[in-house]
């Protein structure tokens, strides 16, 4: 039975006591690998010329365990060759090698030993390769938290008696979630839409229909929000396929009442604290949106906000990784007397905290909006 790799070749270094073990070795190595290799292009060669990545060492040489623990092992494989009536060497000895093999050579154990290798050359092999792509995905991660910041800025700007505070964290999760706010033309009303996509190419789909359509969902507001919603499920259906589907709150906040109309689906959740630091979960329309859980209802909801009022949207990143509903309705309390930035660091505190040494990244995009009603005037805290 002949190796896997039958068309690659073999090389095989050999330390040895003396000249005359070392032609002995030589002799019998290259046999075996012209009978179990057939064409197999296969060289031998003591370790004083050249060091392959198979290494057969005589256990009878001088100093051989200094040696072994001087090489730099990575990506080869040490033999330990033992005579037949040899004593197996102590565990200390056989820690610094991966195979041992009886002398004179056999073809069952030389084959094993080629197996072996083989198997730990490949499993090298995988570990570099995934090496570089999780070095080249910390690339693409930077690349894409930077221009995922360039589309979803903290601060809006020449939105009259308007901040925004925003925190987004980039996930390893493919998609990725997208937020923004949209002032009408009679800046009576404000509009916010914070989505979350399944995969990279709903988020393009998603991000390309918003840019062309934003202005449209600013200035019409005549048309409910369940319109909108519609809207973009019918402009990428195609993209979602049988599994894709995106989480997405759009709402729309009346200046003069302070009335909030809104449609939610999916993981996306917002919730509305009072001014003693109550809060409420506001309620959604459905499942994710997909081809197999399409936005059905026309009905929105409204929710009367009053001065002093805290509203909160949160992806489900932060949902989850602050540790669920109860645990953010006390971090709700706690902060209501302090700015919602404070709010917003301390939820990032929370992802952060939870990351294992050498982490960068939580599992899935993090996104958080706070929005504060105070004496009469729709107040979103600085960004910082």
């Amino acid at each position: 039975m002949k190796p896997e790799t039958r068309n690659q070749e073999v090389s095989i270094s050999i330390l040895c006591r003396d000249t005359q073990v070392e032609s002995t070795w030589n002799s019998e190595l290259k046999t075996l690998l012209r009978s179990l290799t057939g064409q197999m292009v296969s060289r031998v060669f003591p370790v004083r010329e050249s060091v392959s990545e198979l290494i057969f060492i005589d256990s009878g040489k001088t100093n051989w365990k200094g040696w072994a623990r001087d090489l730099d092992r990575e990506g080869k494989s040490l033999v330990l060759v033992l005579e037949e009536s040899e004593v197996l060497p102590d565990p200390d000895s056989i820690a610094l090698v991966d195979d041992l093999i009886l002398s004179p050579f056999r073809p069952a154990g030389f084959l094993s030993i080629l197996r072996h290798h083989h198997q730990r050359r490949y499993a090298h092999e995988l570990f570099l390769e995934t090496q570089a792509t999780l070095q080249d995905l910390d690339s693409a991660k930077g690349v894409l938290e930077s221009i995922l910041q360039l589309k979803t800025p903290k601060r809006f700007t020449g939105l009259k008696g308007i901040e925004v505070m925003s925190r987004h964290l980039a996930g390893l999760k493919p998609g990725g979630d997208y937020f923004d706010l949209f002032e009408s033309d009679k800046k009576d009303h404000v509009n916010f839409l914070l989505m979350d996509s399944s995969s990279y190419g709903i988020s393009a789909a998603l991000l390309g229909m918003i840019l062309s359509s934003s202005a449209k969902i600013a200035s019409s507001t005549q048309i409910p929000s369940s319109h909108w919603v519609k809207a973009i499920f019918e402009e990428i259906r195609l993209t979602l396929g049988e599994e894709g589907h995106f989480s997405v709150f759009l709402g729309r906040l009346n200046r003069k009442d302070f009335s909030l109309h809104y449609q939610m689906y999916g993981s996306i959740e917002a919730f509305v604290v009072d001014r003693d630091g109550v809060s409420s979960r506001l309620a959604k329309h459905g499942l994710p949106i997909s081809n197999r859980s399409r936005p059905v209802t026309e009905e929105e909801s409204v929710v009367h906000l009053q001065p002093k009022d805290r509203l909160v949207l949160l992806s489900d990143g932060f949902v989850s990784g602050a540790g669920g509903e109860h645990r953010l309705a006390r971090l709700f309390a706690d902060q209501m007397n302090q700015n919602p930035f404070a709010l917003v660091n301390e939820l990032a505190f929370q992802i952060k905290s939870k990351l294992s040494p050498g982490e960068t990244f939580p599992g899935e995009d993090c996104t958080a909006i706070v929005i504060d009603i105070q004496n009469r005037v729709l107040r979103l805290a600085p960004t910082g």
